[in-house]
């Protein structure tokens, strides 16, 4: 039983993250002018991260957490190495909000810079929503 509630919980996940993982990826590389323009009036006058990115983080690590256990039930390295990759990537932007100050900072210095780092961030975005795709694939077929 917890086998079949750990690949549809999974199944759900990539499916889910792929899909905003491709669709937001897609929203930066043809609007990044406006992320840009978005992102240096936030560090210029914002003193704390907007509540928009922490909200995100914490939703990402409220789904993260389950498939941390769930991967373990049957133990698949796949599941459990995305989600410790998931963790990481939690990890190291929660310390860039925590460093909010020194971030705006370096996004008011990088105004001419910008567009270039939020299209390859884009571009990141869609190939990992790919990615996710392949691993449900794969899950699925596995079971």
């Amino acid at each position: 039983m917890l086998t079949s509630f750990s690949v549809q919980w999974f199944t759900a996940y990539y499916v889910s993250l792929g899909t905003l993982l491709i669709g937001y990826g897609i929203y930066l590389i043809v609007k990044r002018h406006q992320m840009a323009d978005y992102l240096h009036d936030v560090a210029s006058t914002y003193d704390e991260p907007p509540q928009a990115f922490k909200s995100v983080l914490k939703y990402l690590l409220l789904f993260t957490l389950p498939g941390l256990i769930l991967s373990f039930f049957p133990f698949s390295w796949i599941e459990l190495i995305f989600t410790i990759w998931s963790l990481i990537i939690i990890y190291t932007v929660g310390q860039m909000l925590l460093q909010w100050p020194v971030v705006s900072q370096q996004i008011l210095a990088s105004k001419s810079s910008l567009h270039k780092k939020i299209r390859f961030a884009g571009i990141n975005m869609v190939s990992i929503g790919v990615v996710l795709f392949l691993l449900c694939f794969i899950l699925i077929s596995k079971y």
